[in-house]
């Protein structure tokens, strides 16, 4: 499939697990790929091929996302897509969260967003448009969180759903789209410290009795930055097996 020819594309995070599998998948439909990660990533663009290229860089900070901007227009000219799948989830209670703990996970699964639309929607414009995509979380909408020590990471995923509304709105004008997905407990490097049991627990609860793979995020996401998906924005698809239903 070449859904995606000629596109340049962003994917933060993607050394590994749900950023990886979204990179993999955009190169295979033709798009040019750019790693954005804090550690080195071009033994993985090399790995993924059809000229996929890393940049190392702090997406937490403007000095990061200048870095990568800098790189990227240097080498290509200009951006069509952009995705967010950096994040982490550290587990810290109430009592044993501390300022800097709340700051880190708001930085990266936030904060990092806003940064990252400042410094590359200019090189979408000289696109004449594109596509934003942020990974979130089905925990935004669990009657019950995920455990006890996760209030600053669903607290951070929340406000990228409000984030993705009101960027959809602003950059309309320039023919961006802004949407989310929202994948439930999924198979990578970031999951692997969870016990087998409490993630059944997780997926015997979806009706796809299954965790779910950085293969079937990536799907979603290549419909939600082809063409396919032009009049398609301020949406949060959740991507969960059916964990989330009504």
């Amino acid at each position: 499939m070449t859904t995606h020819e000629g596109k340049i594309a962003i994917v933060t995070g993607g050394k590994q697990g749900i950023g990886r599998g979204i990179a993999e998948l955009l190169a295979a439909r033709g798009a040019k790929v750019v790693l954005v990660n804090r550690e080195d990533a071009s033994a993985v663009a090399r790995a993924i091929g059809q000229g996929a290229t890393s940049v190392a860089a702090d997406v937490a900070t403007e000095e990061g996302w200048a870095t990568v901007a800098r790189h990227v227009d240097e080498a290509h000219g200009r951006v069509d897509i952009l995705i967010h799948a950096a994040g982490i989830y550290p587990l810290a209670t109430l009592d044993e969260m501390t300022p800097e703990a709340w700051r880190r996970v708001m930085a990266i699964n936030l904060d990092a967003h806003v940064m990252g639309a400042r410094a590359i929607v200019p090189l979408m414009r000289k696109a004449g448009g594109g596509a934003i995509v942020a990974v979130g979380s089905d925990a935004v909408g669990m009657v019950t969180p995920p455990g006890m020590g996760f209030s600053h990471y669903v607290a951070s995923k929340m406000g990228v759903v409000g984030l993705v509304r009101a960027l959809a709105n602003e950059l309309a004008a320039d023919n961006i789209i802004v949407n989310a997905v929202h994948p439930g407990i999924t198979d990578t490097e970031g999951a692997s410290g969870m016990p087998n049991e409490q993630k059944a627990q997780v997926y015997m609860m979806q009706a796809i009795k299954r965790l779910g793979t950085p293969a079937d995020v990536a799907g979603p996401v290549a419909f939600l930055t082809s063409d396919d998906a032009r009049f398609v924005t301020g949406q949060t698809l959740v991507v969960d097996g059916g964990l989330m239903r009504v």
